[in-house]
């Protein structure tokens, strides 16, 4: 006989249900906060780790990871070793001043330029050392992470930056040229003028200690045209005649004769420009055999003598080419209100026949000179003419139209 047996529907039962949600809807709810606590176990391990690393660290005497000094990495070195890296990289640096004619490659050292290693290595090794602890945990990290970089600062020494540049200054320099008249015997010329040019030390000093670090290899110099005072067209004029005068001489004297006419050579087309000083002695030099001069009669005072005596000596007759400009001299300075300013002369110790009683004027190489200066508004220049028995000099003037 068969029983009937009720199988069971393929649907939960309505009981069945409730239980199962009710046993699983705690386990939902739990997952987060395991998984925070677990994201905060491995945070506070981390940063656990990271206090150690960084109290190693602070114990140590390196650099912190990640800095740099002009671009070469230090992080991890000592101060020594950095100091050490540094020097080497740095010890020899060289800058270029660029001029418009040529540039000029110098050492930084010679230009009074130090590269500050100690200090600059010294301000990184204090990153992570010279804070709170947080805020050296957090400097360290940031250093490490985006990395810290530090300039090298140039330290200048003025006096030799400038001493320098005076000597850069000397090859570079070229000075202005005035224009000035050129005499010969049958012309007068104008030379022309030309500019010059200079470094302007100054604003050189400045633009190297404001614009020089360490890395750049080029700056532009400072300089400047210089101007000539006299242009050549300030000398375009008349050539007019202020004074001359004549003295004569024995031509057969052969010695004496030959000793005018040196002279007479060495101040032929003397030019002074306004405010010059001419000077017999600066014109002629020292009287020597090798510039032609001979033996003739001279007046010599011994030691000893209270008076000159005739004698044989060298170079003897130049003093009747000095009297005779002085006396050209002093005529234009007659009819000129003293515009020649004799500066120096001196008589002789004994009469002379060449011009009257005194109005010589005697020259010996190097005491006894004949100077005057020219207070005229132009140039003056001098002309000499020796005949066989005379001798003329004139003074003449280039008097602007």
């Amino acid at each position: 006989m068969k029983e009937n047996v009720a199988l069971p529907s393929p649907q939960l039962a309505p009981s069945a249900l409730p239980e199962t949600i009710a046993v699983s809807k705690p386990l939902t709810k739990r997952w987060p906060l395991l998984l925070g606590a677990g994201f905060g176990a491995l945070c506070l391990i981390a940063t656990c780790a990271a206090i150690g690393a960084y109290s190693t660290w602070a114990g140590s005497r390196l650099i912190a990871p990640g800095v740099a000094i002009a671009g070469i990495p230090v992080g991890g070195l000592t101060q020594e070793e950095a100091q050490q890296q540094l020097d080497k990289r740095f010890g020899r640096l060289f800058v270029t001043l660029q001029t418009e004619e040529r540039p000029f490659k110098l050492a930084l050292r010679e230009l009074g330029g130090r590269p500050l290693v100690a200090s600059t290595v010294q301000k990184a090794r204090k990153i992570g050392r010279d804070g709170g602890a947080i805020g050296n945990f957090l400097r360290v990290y940031g250093a490490r992470t985006a990395g810290q970089r530090f300039a090298l600062p140039i330290e200048w020494n003025k006096a030799a930056l400038v001493a320098k540049l005076k000597t850069v200054d000397h090859l570079y320099a070229v000075p202005a040229r005035n224009a000035r008249l050129q005499v010969s015997k049958d012309r007068v010329e104008i030379m022309p003028d030309r500019q010059g040019r200079e470094l302007n030390i100054g604003e050189t000093a400045k633009r190297l200690q404001a614009q020089y670090f360490v890395g750049k290899t080029e700056i532009i110099a400072a300089t400047r045209i210089v101007a000539p005072q006299i242009a050549a067209r300030d000398l375009a004029g008349d050539d007019v005649l202020l004074a001359s005068y004549r003295t004569g001489f024995d031509g057969g004297i052969v010695g004496r004769t030959a000793n005018i006419r040196v002279a007479c050579a060495a101040i032929e087309g003397s030019v002074l420009m306004p405010g010059e000083t001419f000077s017999f002695n600066a014109h002629t030099g020292k009287r020597t055999f090798r510039k032609g001069y001979r033996m003739a009669h001279i007046f010599e005072r011994k030691p000893g003598q209270s008076e000159s005596e005739i004698v044989d000596g060298l170079a003897g007759g130049v003093c009747q080419v000095s009297s005779t400009l002085f006396n050209a001299v002093r005529r234009a300075n007659d009819r000129n209100q003293k515009q020649l300013k004799i500066i120096e002369r001196n008589s002789h110790s004994l009469p002379v026949s060449y011009v009257p009683s005194g109005l010589d004027a005697t020259v010996a190489w190097p005491y006894a000179d004949f100077r005057f200066r020219n207070n005229f508004p132009h140039p003056v220049y001098i002309r000499t003419t020796m005949g066989r028995s005379r001798l003329s000099i004139s003074v003449w003037g280039r008097i602007p139209r």
